[in-house]
């Protein structure tokens, strides 16, 4: 159970795309810690990096947006908002549970089911608005 990033998640914006694979990267090293069964310590380590790269890639998308006054900008920011809140209730979820099999369901579905989706239509839409800027 694991996120693959490939070219059908390109948006073609190198710097978001590159990002994009760097949080598809961390977010399996993330899962594969679980599957090993790391340590406790070693999941929340990998799950606060996270939690701290999510905030920075949004930050640097928000400041493409603002930079080109993207209309689409609240929408956008709200959903990131979104995100940030859904990783923050898993990573206390670990803090609290531990790295139970409901946690690491719950953080792949969160990733697979959002990530993927945002990226496709939200962060798709924003790279042409910044190609034609």
């Amino acid at each position: 159970m694991g996120l693959q990033w490939d070219t059908t998640l390109a948006v073609g914006h190198e710097m978001i795309d590159e990002q994009h694979r760097e949080l598809f990267a961390r977010f399996n090293a993330f899962l594969e810690a679980c599957n090993q069964r790391h340590g406790k310590s070693r999941l929340e380590e990998l799950f606060r990096f996270l939690d701290t790269y999510v905030v920075e890639h949004f930050r640097a998308e928000e400041e493409l947006m603002q930079a080109t006054a993207y209309p689409e900008a609240d929408e956008h920011l709200s959903q990131h908002r979104h995100f940030i809140d859904r990783v923050r209730e898993l990573r206390d979820e670990l803090d609290r549970d531990g790295p139970t099999l409901p946690v690491i369901i719950q953080t792949n579905k969160a990733l697979l089911y959002w990530l993927t989706s945002h990226i496709r239509q939200v962060d798709t839409a924003l790279a042409r608005w910044l190609e034609k800027s």
